[in-house]
């Protein structure tokens, strides 16, 4: 098997599916997400657009990353269905054959024919993975992303491991692994990139696990991006969800995606800005080095 990336929500990480498996498949199983997709966003049109009694702005005229989280964590409370009543693992996986082929209609027959697609699809994606890895690449965007990521830029050995392991997932799908790789990656990105500003109070503060580190870099910062002003919203007669507004207040029926509401860049958008960026420094520096 191999497995391959998928933007769920923009701004944020991919996520790492099994190669080979239809996307409108895989939709179809997360439903869930769909409905707190789409109730997140009218929680943020209602966050950039409500005033006070004086007509100003109640909170602020962006969504933030903060605001984002805790905005997704309400709309998730939101549109939490009453949990089904229990199910052994043998009928949920019929009921899940059954609803799959239900919803592919004329072409539910990829249901029975998944495993080998998934086969075909990992053959393919390992032909075109290179079978050496560039470490010095590899450290260089790791300690970027981790440096971007982290709060306040600061970070420890375990962030850029796990960092490492994201990174050779996303490079590496469908080939083994070579053992270690990811230690070797980390103790580069250390080496070379990072800045160890460990203040140790306790015996355990001088372990390497525990010391703190920093880039040994600045970056430009991507979030300096012109603000809009949010839009207004359009006269549409639809009720909200129980309890999102006042009882008999209109609100938006909408599809995600259709508001243009202001959002201050999300810190993986950023993190990949920098470690692209650094990552072309580094081969333009080699390029030049071996002209000369």
């Amino acid at each position: 098997m191999a497995s391959e990336p998928r933007t769920v929500s923009a701004g944020r990480r991919p996520v790492m599916e099994v190669a080979g498996v239809p996307h409108e498949l895989i939709g179809w199983m997360s439903q869930r997400g769909y409905e707190i997709d789409l109730c997140r966003q009218e929680l943020e049109h209602e966050y950039v657009t409500v005033v006070d009694e004086d007509g100003n702005l109640k909170f602020a005229p962006v969504v933030s990353e903060e605001a984002r989280t805790k905005l997704n964590r309400i709309a998730a409370r939101k549109t939490r269905p009453p949990k089904p009543k229990a199910r052994s693992l043998a009928q949920l996986r019929t009921d899940w054959r059954a609803g799959a082929k239900e919803f592919l209609g004329e072409a539910a027959h990829l249901v029975d024919s998944l495993l080998e697609r998934a086969r075909v699809a990992a053959a393919a994606i390992r032909a075109q993975v290179a079978e050496t890895l560039d470490v010095a690449l590899a450290a260089l965007g790791v300690s970027a992303m981790v440096f971007v990521m982290s709060s306040n830029g600061l970070f420890h050995r375990r962030h850029l491991l796990a960092e490492a392991r994201r990174f050779l997932a996303l490079v590496q799908r469908g080939r083994r692994r070579e053992p270690g790789l990811d230690e070797t990656i980390v103790n580069a990105a250390i080496a070379a990139h990072c800045l160890d500003i460990t203040e140790p109070k306790t015996t355990r503060g001088l372990l390497a696990d525990y010391r703190l580190y920093t880039a040994r870099w600045a970056h430009p910062d991507p979030t300096r991006t012109r603000r809009r002003a949010p839009e207004a919203a359009p006269d549409v007669d639809h009720r909200p969800p129980a309890g999102l507004t006042a009882p008999g207040a209109p609100v938006l029926r909408v599809e995600p995606g259709d508001w243009g509401i202001p959002r201050v860049p999300l810190r993986y958008d950023r993190a990949v800005i920098a470690s692209t960026a650094l990552t072309h420094q580094l081969r333009a520096a080699r390029g030049a080095g071996r002209a000369r």
